[in-house]
């Protein structure tokens, strides 16, 4: 199969490109990033099945060039705010299978638009393939509630949600810039959690990082520099990841640890290694590319993986699920 990976160059991205190299069912692979000297070193260093590209994402021309015989498209480009619809509707243009790693809950509104547009396109998509939304998706509809799930249901509501990271080691720019402009305040540990500090999102779902450095250091850039507007928001992410190195975390930390909670019930999934993400992404773009399933539109992501095929994608990244 032929997939495309948008943001290769990009923390995720190339975390997904070594495991999308590595796959012998995926025959070649088209790294694609803004940045073209970055996508063909990485391309060279994998290889010889992945080539290169440049594509401004936010242009629907120059990204659908790029999609004749592709059979699915990976992105993990973001904010998702800004150019996740435009990706997934130039994929659904060309009838392309679409997975994107999004980085918030697409909005009801935009959601009905993306299905509609990929079961006229004939492919199927899905959105939130990450950590959050994502895992948090997998976990709260397999591992927290009880009973079945049906198709129609919509997707497990944001609050309750969290994702906790080791700033050192975890994210990169985009990550770090959602996080500076998506912070509205402090909030409380959410059950069953890693201790630490954590704030809230618009959506309710919240982030929270070790206490410590990273905690004082979050809380100080994000809550002072934050504070000049859209400017000081961009400068608070550009702080964030100039400086995560001095931001050393408690030994046994996490790098990262997805997860949900919900009436006292919890459940979570930690990262050794800061890729979960990434495979879960890699993963559900190879599940479309081979379209299993005949279904088109927007598709939920528990639909894709079931309990015992999360917990087996977990095991092999030695990624541990707790529940309580």
């Amino acid at each position: 199969m032929k997939i495309a990976l948008l943001g290769a160059a990009g923390f995720t991205g190339r975390a997904a490109a070594v495991l999308l190299a590595r796959r012998d069912d995926v025959g070649e692979l088209i790294l694609v990033d803004y940045d073209i000297r970055d996508a063909k070193r990485l391309a060279k260093a994998l290889s010889p099945k992945c080539r290169w590209a440049m594509a401004d994402v936010g242009k629907p021309l120059e990204l659908s060039r790029l999609l004749e015989g592709v059979d699915a498209v990976a992105s993990t480009v973001g904010p998702s705010a800004e150019y996740e619809k435009s990706v997934l509707l130039s994929c659904a243009a060309g009838g392309v299978a679409a997975a994107s790693i999004g980085d918030a809950t697409t909005a009801a509104e935009d959601r009905r638009g993306i299905d509609g547009a990929f079961r006229g396109g004939g492919a199927p998509a899905v959105v939130g393939c990450g950590m959050m939304p994502g895992w948090t998706e997998l976990l709260a509809a397999h591992f927290l509630r009880t009973g079945d799930r049906s198709p129609e249901s919509p997707p497990p509501s944001p609050e309750g949600r969290y994702l906790f990271f080791s700033p050192a080691r975890f994210g990169g720019y985009g990550f770090l810039r959602g996080v500076a402009k998506g912070i509205t305040g402090a909030a409380p540990v959410p059950a069953g959690a890693p201790a630490g500090v954590y704030f809230a999102l618009p959506d309710g779902s919240r982030i929270g990082v070790p206490d410590g450095k990273a905690g004082n250091r979050l809380r100080r850039i994000v809550g002072t520099v934050g504070k000049l507007g859209a400017v000081g928001k961009e400068f608070s992410a550009a702080l964030l990841l100039w400086t995560r190195g001095g931001m050393p975390e408690p030994a046994g930390a996490p790098v990262a640890v997805a997860g949900v909670a919900a009436g006292g019930r919890f459940a979570r999934v930690e990262d050794p290694r800061g890729n979960l993400g990434a495979a879960l992404l890699a993963e559900t773009a190879v599940r479309l590319a081979a379209r299993t399933r005949k279904a088109t539109g927007l598709l939920p992501l528990p639909d894709l993986f079931g309990r015992e095929e999360a917990e087996e994608l977990a095991a092999r990244h030695d990624a541990r699920i707790v529940r309580g």
